[in-house]
């Protein structure tokens, strides 16, 4: 392992992690002689001798007028460590806090085209995890045509791949080409809805919640845990009554 990167991973800089191993192998040097064992230019050492003196790493002596810098036992690197490890741990919760915060801020992202809407079931399939459920109802006029204008070829590869659950619910039309499966299930829409051929799908998947509207090749994805499980149980209440 890079000792070198170790260093600069605890606070030290480039410049200063290769002075202070270039002293632990040289004993007390000197400018000039640092300089030479770590190829730095000295208006480079100078500047990070008082950070490496202040970080008590290094301590300095006189001979005559000139000076001489000594490298600390590295165990005085353990306790920056620790000092770092501490300082982390006190501002860890307000860091938590933050999080939490924009989690639970509502995001909303508008896609427009077939690229658009294309993303959407992208999305469905990258986001869930495997045996994962997701709910979907369409009113397509068409299904198998929207399927290969507007689904990604990759989608169903990775939906199988995942062995995602689907809950469906539609009209006849789309059902007629759909048949249940293992990982399917459909629902139709009654008659007495009227014709259901809105060419709108809704699709509620994880945290999210998806419109797309095949007549102005438009979608819209709602991130929100909390309008994501109220649309779920909806969907789940709508769904036993069929």
């Amino acid at each position: 392992m890079n000792k070198q990167k170790i260093l600069e991973k605890i606070g030290l800089n480039k410049s200063e992690s290769a002075i202070y191993l270039a002293l632990l192998e040289a004993g007390a040097s000197s400018i000039s002689v640092i300089s030479e064992k770590t190829n730095i230019h000295r208006p480079i050492i100078y500047k990070a001798i008082p950070n490496l003196l202040e970080k008590r790493l290094i301590t300095e002596t006189k001979r005559g007028k000139n000076s001489f810098y000594l490298a600390e036992p590295p165990n005085r690197l353990e306790s920056i460590f620790e000092d770092l490890k501490a300082d982390f741990f006190e501002i860890l919760p307000e860091l938590e806090d933050s999080y939490i915060s924009n989690s639970k801020k509502l995001k909303v992202r508008f896609l427009e085209g077939k690229d658009g809407t294309k993303r959407v079931f992208d999305d469905v399939v990258r986001s869930l995890k495997r045996d994962d459920t997701f709910y979907r109802i369409s009113s397509n006029k068409d299904g198998k045509e929207k399927r290969d204008k507007y689904v990604p070829r990759s989608y169903s590869k990775i939906r199988d791949l995942k062995k995602l659950q689907r809950l469906v619910i539609t009209n006849e039309q789309t059902a007629a080409n759909k048949a249940q499966s293992i990982d399917r299930f459909i629902k139709v829409m009654p008659n007495d809805f009227g014709a259901f051929e809105h060419n709108v799908t809704q699709i509620i998947y994880g945290d999210r919640v998806a419109f797309i509207d095949y007549n102005s090749d438009t979608a819209l994805i709602i991130e929100s845990r909390a309008i994501a499980n109220f649309q779920k149980n909806v969907f789940e209440v709508f769904y036993k009554k069929l």
